[in-house]
């Protein structure tokens, strides 16, 4: 009996003594289990953060009982009085990156639009409110600066120069409101073009890497644990495709917004217009895709680039060019001091020409007026003014409108007055270049016009069809 019990104390001794052995062997297989994307996802996670935004909407209800028709909601919906307009609150999930001091946070401009609170929450559940710092709706890019005294850890940022298609990346953000949700793939494509919800999209990172709503605005990470990009988009007519902005637009997009609060938009100095067969011919070029250069502004980066009335404009660095449209939407992309080179046929032979851009002014406005709506404006004679004083408004009118162009197609007339363009009152022709400048990178325009005793509204997105 007695020797019976030694046993059981001698096999529950070894036990206890090959204990520390067995988690010896345990940590050795942990660590052999830790690879390149653990290490990545330890390392990156406290540097993720979810994003919580409240917004108010506004929504329309009809003054007709719920009767729902479209003609009578689209003929009333400037008139409805205050107690027909509904307002309720919007919650809405996104991700984000601690960068720089750890006071900043970027994420998509989508995920904080119209946002009038804004909570940034930690991977282990602290939260801290945050003010915007600067938003741009063209990439979808915005900073901001969170509350408080404490900064959380940055995020290291890598290049997005030398990215090789097949590469490892990770995703990590909080899809559906799941926090830290990690996926992980390869590098699809790169430099994709993409149109999403009356947004255009460029030179975007294309990956496997799962991205699904709430993972806005979180990191792309290479191997290395450096963000390559910011994800902002998925392709929804197919499966196991996501989008991201390349890191070193980002960074460049994100230093404008500390320092100006938006992206300044960027000046050119030339008019175009679209390319025909016979254009072609008499300028000997060979192609079909192009747009014409018509003229060019002096002192403008085209002409100190040597571009010339005449070339046709191909491509812009590796965006082809097809359409003065697309052109702007190239253009839009770029900050002011950034070289650009522009791909142009002279007399049938192709050329490249460098240009340095300029920050776009009232003063450079002109070309920008005839380019996006086809007119040329001036300031009201005094008989004009003399019928608009007693009402107290004011506004510029129209001169000259371009054949084929929006005011053409839109009915606009010569002398018609133009009172407000979004929702700005018009004083003088420069107030009205510089609503369009600060409005020409979103595309979005609300014009207002007079003609005799009449009002009129037109409303139109350039970058729409």
């Amino acid at each position: 009996m007695l020797k019976s019990h030694l046993v059981g104390i001698g096999i529950a001794l070894a036990i206890f003594v090959g204990g520390p052995g067995v988690y010896a062997t345990s940590q050795r297989d942990l660590e052999q289990r830790r690879t390149p994307v653990v290490r990545v996802v330890e390392k990156a996670s406290p540097s993720v953060v979810n994003i919580s935004t409240q917004k108010i909407v506004q929504r329309r209800v009809s003054p007709f009982g719920g009767i729902g028709d479209s003609f009578f909601d689209s003929f009333f919906k400037d008139f409805l009085a205050p107690e027909f307009i509904q307002r309720f609150k919007l919650k809405t999930l996104g991700s984000g990156i601690v960068f720089g001091n750890g006071k900043r946070v970027l994420t998509n401009e989508h995920v904080i639009d119209q946002a009038e609170e804004i909570s940034v929450i930690t991977n282990t559940g602290q939260r801290f409110t945050a003010s915007l710092i600067g938003a741009d709706p063209v990439t979808d890019l915005a900073v901001l600066k969170i509350k408080g005294d404490t900064p959380l850890p940055p995020i290291p940022l890598g290049t997005s120069s030398d990215l090789m298609i097949g590469e490892t990346v990770i995703a990590i953000g909080n899809p559906f409101g799941l926090s830290n949700t990690v996926t992980s793939g390869v590098i699809s494509s790169l430099h994709r073009s993409l149109q999403s919800k009356g947004r255009i999209y460029k030179d975007l990172i294309q990956t496997d890497a799962s991205i699904n709503p709430g993972n806005s605005g979180g990191p792309l990470l290479n191997i290395l644990g450096k963000v390559i990009g910011i994800n902002t988009a998925i392709y929804s007519n197919a499966q196991g495709i996501g989008f991201a902005i390349p890191i070193d637009k980002v960074k460049r997009i994100s230093s404008a917004l500390v320092k100006y609060g938006k992206v300044p938009p960027v000046w050119v100095g030339i008019d175009c217009q679209p390319l025909t067969s016979a254009i072609a011919r008499h300028f000997q070029f060979k192609g079909d895709k192009g747009i014409l250069i018509t003229a060019i502004e002096k002192g403008s980066p085209a002409a100190d680039g040597r571009l010339k009335v005449g070339d046709i404009i191909t491509s812009i660095d590796h965006d082809p060019v097809f359409t003065p449209l697309m052109f702007q939407q190239i253009i839009n992309q770029h900050l002011p001091e950034d070289r650009v080179v522009f791909t142009v046929s002279r007399n049938g032979s192709p050329q490249k020409h460098s240009l340095k851009l300029k920050r776009l002014t009232p003063k450079h406005g002109t070309f920008l007026v005839h380019r996006i709506f086809g007119f040329e404006i001036r300031n009201l004679n005094r008989k004009e003014k003399h019928i608009l004083e007693n009402s107290g408004i004011s506004g510029v009118a129209i001169s000259d409108i371009a054949p084929n162009s929006f005011a053409a197609v839109n009915g606009l007339r010569r002398n018609d007055i133009l009172l407000r363009l979004n929702d700005i009152p018009l004083k003088d022709v420069r107030t009205f270049k510089k609503v369009l400048i600060d409005h020409v990178r979103t595309g979005k325009f609300e014009l207002v016009l007079l003609r005799g005793s009449y009002t009129y509204k037109i409303v139109f997105n350039l970058y729409q069809s």
